[in-house]
């Protein structure tokens, strides 16, 4: 195999196409106006003047370190600006293991073989963590400073992502490192986004629905006064205990999915009923077809469920 021979010198141009004759540039740390050599050959020894002076040809040997960002600002030989170009980078893994941290379970800290200055997009660390993440995290390089470190999808780590002694690994790109390995409470891989309440699946149909992910339990939301429901209500259910009557309303001004479903139980400690009602369109009772609020007996169970944006269907025991 082989490949292409690199330009074996700068070389540049005026903004009529010509050699750059006795041109300078300029280097600089990048985004900044500090001035930061570059060297006369790959041994790194000898810096360069700073401005280089090109030569009758616009050319000159000009060698920069690895994982270096630069700013180029390019003169003609009266002074003219040609041109500015920051985050000049030679990025190079000259190591791909970065020991274990230094830092905190939120601000990972390294000291790493490669000689970053600055990040860049594609740079890729791997180390050993110190501390299990208790939540959102950064890590700071070298001392270059903190940045976030996020799942592939941008979203902030959940605790447990990050496992003290596990193997962590990290690409940098745009202004954050991305996870890419990850411990076990919960596993986020780099092709999935972290499921939270909002998350919704494909039903698969031809032109599909997206419906949000569901509980495998029927979660509890105790309510011994006057309610109205939520959409975090949605697949749970509406738990009454003490010996007081009450009213829970279903708030239909919400954006309740169709096939939102509302659980009512009545475990009241004393012969009480709660009424079921609705805000707003048709409560509609099946079996009968009734409409209008309902009453729901001590030790009733009833669920409600959506089938119209103004219909919601209500069955159960001891609804009357």
């Amino acid at each position: 195999m082989t490949v292409l021979a690199p330009a074996l010198y700068y070389r540049d141009f005026d903004n009529s196409g010509n050699p750059l004759a006795y041109g300078s540039v300029y280097t600089y740390a990048a985004g900044t106006t500090t001035p930061l050599a570059t060297y006369t050959d790959s041994t790194g020894g000898t810096p360069n003047t700073n401005p280089i002076i090109l030569n009758a040809r616009g050319e000159a040997s000009i060698w920069i370190p690895f994982n270096t960002g630069y700013k180029f600002v390019v003169k003609d030989s009266l002074g003219n600006t040609i041109r500015t170009v920051d985050q000049v980078i030679n990025v190079q893994q000259t190591s791909g293991y970065g020991g274990t941290d230094t830092g905190t379970a939120t601000a990972y800290v390294l000291t790493y073989a490669a000689s970053f200055t600055t990040y860049a997009n594609g740079v890729t660390v791997t180390f050993l963590p110190a501390n299990t993440n208790t939540g959102a995290a950064t890590i700071n390089i070298n001392g270059i400073g903190a940045v976030s470190i996020t799942n592939s999808d941008g979203s902030a780590l959940q605790a447990g992502q990050i496992v003290s002694g596990q193997l962590v690994s990290l690409v940098y790109q745009g202004t954050s490192f991305h996870l890419q390995l990850t411990g076990t409470n919960p596993l986020v891989l780099p092709f999935l986004n972290t499921l939270i309440a909002a998350t919704t699946i494909s039903d698969g149909a031809a032109s599909p629905t997206q419906f949000p992910v569901g509980f495998r339990q029927i979660p509890q939301n105790i309510q011994n006064a006057a309610y109205s429901t939520v959409l975090a209500d949605d697949g749970k259910h509406i738990y009454h205990s003490d010996g007081s009557a009450y009213t829970y309303t279903i708030n239909n001004a919400l954006a309740y999915n169709i096939g939102a479903t509302l659980n009512f139980v009545n475990d009241a400690s004393a012969a009480v009923n709660i009424t079921i009602a609705l805000s707003s369109g048709t409560l509609r009772w099946s079996p009968s077809g009734g409409t209008g609020n309902r009453t729901l007996a001590q030790y009733g169970k009833a669920t409600a469920q959506k089938v119209a944006a103004t219909v919601w269907y209500i069955t159960g025991v001891g609804l009357t």
